[in-house]
């Protein structure tokens, strides 16, 4: 457990503290005292603390409706969490230049209707738009479960106390799952502060934030050891963040019961429009990646060009990107769940262990990939691109494969396990015929996830393999500022269908799992 948790610091704190200690002193005090610091280091905050405010007050009506009702807008509000979490940023910002472009879905209604076209992207609201696209749902996820909890009795005694509803909510509902409440926008505030693919394509360079700087210094600028020094500030400001919410977690402890079931026709409708707001964006890019909606043809004929040679812009050929970031995302699946179990287990026989287990996720939650690709690229420059890429994929995903797999295991009583000891059963066949079944599941669920959140990496593989082992993301990223559109949208939607169905699969692994656990406990 030692070594592992001396290995996850080498492989995160080490290389970036390392690579400021090579940073010259002048360096650090030109970048740290020049005005434009202090300048993205308020844009940063500010555009953090507006998207979460907005990205609150947006998904707060559809998480009440999520946790006060059942059916088909219920259950497609619960898909919709999974946008955060597992579909590509760089096919959501495709699909927001599809729909809210110059030449995208709503100015062409907007024509249509005889009315004057909109400028909303590379502005400070496409910025806004964005984050409040990408994160709404995590408040849906978070306070609509923690909601969902509330005992139905409680609520049935405020109503015939005389309680009106909007009351009750304000009154006892909200106060009770205000920890859901605080955890869902600590999150929300900590995404949209370190936000790479957002930022970048839909605000564009004149609105950087600290972790579109970072880039920008390190590979347009030709500044790297100005680059080391910001990624150093967000870093320490994250780690800081992070143990703030730490501090402060708590969790809503209620006892399962009966759903509150409530049908009101306004919070419907809104969630109906959530939905659409949601979703327009992803079907905006299916529909638009395969027609050419101006000159009424398909573009299959301009797809298939893609695949017959290299791309000048992307700088080889478009299978290859697609072939590298299969290799990848699969390698570092098969490693983070490797990494992830063998925690899992070793955590569950010391003291300590879920202690252990917390640092580790927070020294690998308070690094962004454009700070860890910096980082390598300065003082592992000797290791190959690819093992580098790897590295910055576990890392990465990491804290989620930890705690999904670690709660399967705490879940699972393993005494069986010393009595087949007793019987003379050796440390393999142990982990061979007991161990590694029950769990085989929960390990291709988490390898999966791992694999879906490598595939779209976006911020450090345009780092770290843009010159050398350009990935599928970087590709799209390349061609879409080329300004092969079309092309970008349709790859970008293949992106997405890709992530998505590994996503989908995955599901049946950890349903067959939990069923193995649950039958042991």
């Amino acid at each position: 457990m030692l070594l592992i948790s001396l290995a996850a610091v080498a492989a995160v704190v080490l290389p970036l503290f390392l690579s400021f200690g090579i940073t010259d002193l002048d360096i650090i005090a030109e970048t740290l005292s020049n005005r434009s610091f202090s300048r993205i280091a308020m844009f940063t905050v500010k555009q953090a603390l507006i998207s979460t405010i907005l990205a609150m007050i947006v998904g707060l009506p559809a998480a009440i409706y999520f946790a006060r009702s059942r059916g088909v807008v219920s259950r497609l509000l619960g898909i919709t969490t999974y946008i955060p979490f597992f579909f590509p940023g760089i096919s959501m910002a495709i699909g927001f230049l599809s729909v809210y472009g110059r030449n995208g879905l709503l100015n062409d209604i907007l024509s249509m209707l005889g009315l004057q076209r909109v400028q909303i992207l590379y502005t400070f609201g496409a910025i806004l738009l964005g984050h409040v696209f990408y994160n709404a749902p995590i408040v849906v996820l978070i306070l609509g479960n923690a909601l969902r909890k509330i005992p139905l009795e409680l609520i049935e005694n405020s109503k015939i106390d005389g309680a009106g509803r909007m009351r009750i909510l304000f009154n006892v509902e909200l106060p009770l799952v205000t920890p859901a409440l605080v955890n869902s926008a600590l999150l929300i505030f900590s995404y949209c502060f370190t936000s790479f693919a957002v930022v970048l394509i839909l605000g564009g360079a004149q609105f950087a934030t600290l972790e579109v700087s970072i880039y920008m210094y390190f590979r347009l600028l030709g500044r790297p050891q100005a680059a080391t020094v910001l990624a150093l500030v967000q870093f320490l400001f994250i780690v800081l963040f992070g143990v703030f919410i730490l501090l402060t977690e708590r969790k809503v402890q209620f006892e399962y019961g009966d759903q509150f079931i409530e049908k009101r026709a306004v919070i419907r409708g809104y969630s109906v429009l959530f939905l659409m707001f949601e979703w327009l964006p992803i079907i905006g890019a299916f529909a638009t990646s395969v027609y050419d909606w101006n000159r009424g043809e398909l573009i299959f004929s301009r797809i298939s060009t893609l695949f017959s040679g290299r791309i000048a812009s992307i700088g080889t050929t478009l299978a290859n990107t697609l072939f590298n970031s299969l290799f990848l995302s699969f390698l570092a699946g098969g490693i983070t769940s490797s990494i992830s179990f063998a925690l899992a287990l070793k955590a569950r026989t010391i003291p300590g262990g879920a202690k252990h287990l917390k640092v580790i996720s927070l020294i690998a939650l308070s690094v962004t990939p454009s700070m860890l690709a910096i980082s390598y690229l300065s003082v592992l420059d000797f290791i190959p691109v690819p093992f580098l890429m790897v590295m910055l994929y576990t890392v990465l995903s990491l804290p989620i494969a930890l705690n999904y797999i670690n709660g399967q295991v705490q879940s699972v009583e393993l005494n069986f396990i010393e009595a087949a000891s007793l019987d003379g059963a050796t440390r393999f066949s142990r982990f061979r015929y007991i161990i590694f079944p029950l769990f085989r599941g929960s390990l291709l669920y988490a390898a999966t996830i791992v694999f879906a959140i490598s595939m779209g990496e976006f911020g450090g593989s345009l780092i770290l393999g843009a010159q050398d082992f350009p990935t599928f993301t970087v590709a799209i990223y390349r061609l879409n500022s080329s300004r092969h559109f079309l092309e970008a949208r349709f790859l970008s939607t293949v992106l997405g269908l890709i992530v998505v169905t590994m996503v989908s699969i995955s599901q049946r692994f950890v349903e067959s799992s939990e069923k193995r656990i649950h039958s042991s406990s």
